[in-house]
């Protein structure tokens, strides 16, 4: 093998990926001269490979691989079949097709053990392989390969390559931490700008794969920071890794490897393909970002102007015809009737709809075209600046809850509340702008899911006004316990008119519990504040007070009180049209006429008892009273004709209380003996 490597002569390094150029002393075994004409074949060969190697790194895969199948077949230099047969398997391993992957599996292994590959391309013949046998789904052998590596070559790089062959290998079997464990090991312990970059290039794609995005951003931006040349001297590696970090979300590297390719590159057709590739990134962040739309627009409009056969006309037309759109230039509906044959398109002047719908405040719009709008696909979503459609959709609700809260339509609000996250919904309780609409909606309508985020937003802000809100809406959804709490709350800022106001809430609150000593601990507080009962007297909750006050006061034996009360009970529930406790009020306001001897008081209230108005659609009609009530009521009036001698009228109100029907009440019974 050393008498071979000798006759192969002097081999140097000429590329970033240690590929080999041959330069030759033109010397036998023999160290006599070669003939001119086998130097000749010998240069013209190398050339070759060199040019194959060129395609491979702009990227024009097939063209090398026809061209490097041409080369192995008709190739008289021995000397090179080593590194031709390694080229071709690396052209067909970047090729990424199932069938060439076999193919290139097959090749390499069989030259392997046939000796084909010489010693000195061994080393990057089993890295290779690693790669081959991965993809083939062979992670054993693909093993076997990795230890060859670590155990055939004595050199530290060598040692180095085995450890990330190993942890390509882990990347396979998703063992993400493994595979990162041995790469920050082998980029820790590495001295070299090459090799360092590699292994990145490797941790990189394992943090990445492990969600490890923070280390991920920071590590490339190092490795282009120190050696961006490692890509841009070679454009497929470039290329795969513009597509690896856009896909990251992570294009602004991108783009700097293209600005770099552009700069290295010498065809124009590689040119054209890196500026196109920079315009489609621009485009990738432009939603994000604005100020890369026209810079994206620029290159298309210079593509467009290429003369002969252009490969980029038709798709630099259409995204220009996108920007234009996105400009507001072209409406949705033309871009959809000129590209109808392009489904993507379809989609984005949808998406543009979308958006023009948003900004003319076309809401009924959205919400009919929601179902449509849903199926917008999330590449379009991110194209055009937003993570998901959802993220729109809690624009348009915030949109919609503004103007309704603006022009005070509660029950529309309502409906639109419960599509918005939570989120958005704190975000719009929190406006300080919206904090009375958003309340009195809420109390208007209460919505528990809305409560629930003001109380967490607000149940420490030690601010009386919203406790005393949150009270309320608490009070609605029949949070009783809640609701005492901030009434608990409203005791400590001693503010007179704010429980004043406050006062029949936490009247209401108390009811609730059904606890004696809650009730007497709250009246007590009524009697000392009586300045509170009088200030909330056209508080329609004031007729409620009124009728347990009463009811208080004469446990009490406080009678003359307790009639007070009862007529004031009168009087709010006429005043207001709801004698929501008729007929009890009357039947006991004429029960203390009687006793004054007032006969004719007392027949009036029990006459106004038999007819109970109501409030329905703002009219007044008759609201019917049980047939245990009127028993009693005619029993009563029939006794009082009885005491003046109206005896005709006696007789006609019992007749009445004994044509009763479903009713066996005491007084029905009363009725029924006389």
């Amino acid at each position: 093998m050393i008498n071979k490597i000798f006759f192969l002569l002097l081999i140097f390094l000429a590329t970033s990926e240690a590929k080999k150029d041959f330069y030759y002393s033109f010397i036998n075994e023999d160290l006599t001269q070669i003939s001119q004409d086998q130097k000749e074949k010998i240069v013209g060969a190398s050339n070759k490979l060199k040019t194959i190697r060129r395609y491979v790194k702009e990227g024009q895969l097939e063209l090398a691989l026809k061209n490097i199948n041409l080369f192995v077949n008709t190739n008289k230099v021995k000397i090179l079949e080593s590194t031709a047969v390694l080229l071709k398997n690396e052209i067909l391993y970047k090729l990424n097709t199932s069938d060439k992957s076999d193919q290139a599996n097959v090749l390499l292994e069989t030259s392997i053990n046939n000796s084909t590959i010489n010693q000195n391309d061994l080393l990057e013949a089993y890295r290779l392989l690693v790669l081959i046998k991965l993809r083939v789904n062979k992670p054993k052998e693909a093993e076997y390969y990795a230890k060859a590596i670590e155990y055939s070559f004595d050199d530290p790089l060598s040692k180095v390559y085995g450890k990330v062959a190993y942890a390509q290998i882990y990347m396979d079997s998703r063992n993400y931490n493994k595979a990162i464990k041995i790469l920050r090991k082998e980029l820790v312990n590495t001295t070299s700008l090459e090799v360092a970059t590699i292994i990145a290039d490797e941790l990189y794609d394992a943090y990445i794969a492990n969600k490890q995005r923070e280390e991920a951003f920071t590590l490339v931006q190092k490795v282009l920071n120190k050696n961006i040349d490692y890509y841009a001297n070679d454009s497929y590696k470039a290329l795969k890794k513009v597509d690896k970090l856009v896909k990251s979300e992570m294009p602004k590297f991108a783009i700097d490897i293209l600005k770099k390719l552009i700069l290295n590159a010498s065809e124009t057709d590689s040119i054209d393909s890196f500026k196109f590739k920079l315009a489609n990134t621009y485009m990738e962040i432009a939603g994000f970002e604005k100020e890369y739309l026209p810079l994206a627009k620029n290159i298309y409009e210079e593509l467009i102007q290429m003369k002969g056969n252009n490969p980029y006309l038709t798709r630099s037309k259409m995204y220009l015809d996108e920007i234009i759109m996105r400009e507001g230039k072209f409406e949705p509906a033309m871009i959809a009737a000129k590209y109808s044959a392009y489904e993507s398109m379809q989609y984005k002047a949808m998406m543009q709809e979308l958006l023009n719908a948003i900004e003319d405040e076309k809401y009924e719009q959205i919400i009919r075209m929601r179902k449509i709008y849903n199926s917008i696909y999330h590449s379009i979503i991110r194209r055009f600046g937003y993570e998901s459609i959802e993220q729109i959709y809690n624009i348009v609700n915030s949109r919609m809850v503004q103007f309704y809260l603006e022009t005070k339509q509660c029950k529309q609000l309502n409906n639109v509340i419960k599509d918005v996250s939570d989120d958005v919904l704190l975000l719009l309780i929190q406006d300080k702008k919206n904090i009375h609409s958003m309340f009195s909606c809420m109390l208007d309508l209460p919505e528990e899911r809305a409560y629930i985020i003001a109380k967490n937003a607000y149940g420490k802000a030690q601010n009386s006004e919203i406790y005393f809100y949150l009270e309320k809406i608490a009070i609605a959804l029949n949070k009783f316990e809640d609701a005492q709490s901030f009434s608990q709350k409203l005791d400590m800022f001693s503010d007179s008119k704010l429980l004043s106001d406050e006062f029949l809430y936490r009247f209401l609150i108390n009811t609730q519990k059904n606890n004696p000593l809650s009730m007497q601990n709250f009246f007590a507080y009524a009697r000392a504040n009586q300045e509170f009962v009088i200030n909330n007297e056209n508080n329609p909750l004031i007729i409620d007070f009124y009728y347990e006050y009463y009811l208080y006061l004469l446990k009490e034996n406080e009678e003359e009180e307790a009639i007070s009360i009862l007529n004031k009970l009168y009087e709010k529930q006429n005043d207001m049209n709801a004698r929501i406790y008729s007929p009890f009020v009357e039947i006991e306001l004429a029960k203390y006429a009687k006793l004054d001897d007032d006969y004719e008081t007392s027949l009036g209230y029990l006459k106004y008892a038999l007819n109970i108005k109501r409030l329905k659609d703002g009219k007044s009609i008759d609201r019917d009273i049980t047939n245990d009530d009127k028993a009693r009521i005619y029993y009563e009036i029939a006794k009082i004709y009885e005491f003046q001698k109206k005896n005709n009228r006696y007789k006609a109100t019992i007749k009445k209380c004994q044509n009763l029907k479903n009713t066996d009440s005491f007084y029905k019974k009363m009725c029924d003996k006389l």
